[in-house]
């Protein structure tokens, strides 16, 4: 009786440690595996700004100017909601035009989870693509922790979006700011990646820009003060579209 009483205590406390701590472990455990879980964004370091003659851009209903000269402008490609540049450089740039709180509404379609449940999971600063993305990109294994089970099971759901939704991002993932626009850009220039991604969010439209720098064996040259001639002259000039095409004019 007083092994079994004693071997009942002990599948009593190891059920209880299961419990309360198999998540968090299960958390670290990923951790060690995926990186980009540990990541979080940080602040742009470099503020310089490229002076060089460029052209200005007007696409979904907004404007921006790009440092480069060397746009090919018979090679560029209108899509839908996306248009593709070519510069003589090899240098290719895709910007896409995305309507407000698509990545929002993809991620309740695809865990069939209403408006209302989500907010309560991940209270109203997931309601916009922003504040989703922001939660996701912050969120680390190192928030699930033992003693706050109830909120154990949404972030844990959060870290599995992490993984599946940050673009890569092994040099770095870094926070935007403008007047009119908030977002983050993946990749460090400096590190020469294949793609440095950018997504910018405003309350009535999402912008992306897809920089290739190593397209078709290319090596082309983009500098975060190249980054932020875009992200410094980016404004609204009109409403978002769906269908949008890209107009490039003189600076």
């Amino acid at each position: 009786m007083r092994i079994a009483s004693f071997l009942l205590a002990a599948v009593l406390v190891i059920g209880v440690l299961a419990w309360f701590f198999a998540l968090p472990l299960e958390a670290r455990y990923w951790a060690r595996h995926v990186p980009v879980l540990k990541q979080t964004p940080a602040p742009i370091r470099d503020s310089s700004v490229t002076e060089s003659t460029g052209r200005k851009i007007v696409f979904c209903g907004s404007a921006f100017e790009i440092p480069w000269s060397d746009l090919n402008d018979p090679k560029t490609k209108a899509g839908g909601n996306s248009t593709i540049f070519y510069f003589d450089s090899g240098l290719v740039v895709l910007i896409k035009c995305e309507p407000p709180r698509e990545f929002v509404e993809g991620v309740l379609s695809s865990v069939k989870m209403r408006s209302e449940s989500f907010r309560r999971a991940f209270l109203d600063s997931a309601a916009s693509d922003y504040g989703l993305t922001r939660l996701m990109l912050e969120t680390t294994p190192d928030a699930i922790t033992a003693h706050d089970r109830d909120r154990q099971g949404p972030l844990m759901a959060m870290l599995v979006l992490k993984a599946m939704g940050t673009p890569p991002a092994e040099s770095g993932i870094f926070a935007v700011h403008t007047d009119e626009f908030d977002g983050y850009q993946y990749e460090d220039p400096r590190a020469r990646p294949n793609k440095i991604l950018m997504n910018l969010f405003a309350p009535d439209r999402g912008l992306e820009f897809q920089f290739f720098l190593k397209y078709q064996g290319a090596s082309a040259n983009v500098s975060q003060a190249d980054i932020n001639r875009i992200v410094r002259t980016i404004h609204k000039v009109g409403p978002y579209s769906a269908i949008n095409q890209a107009s490039a004019g003189t600076r």
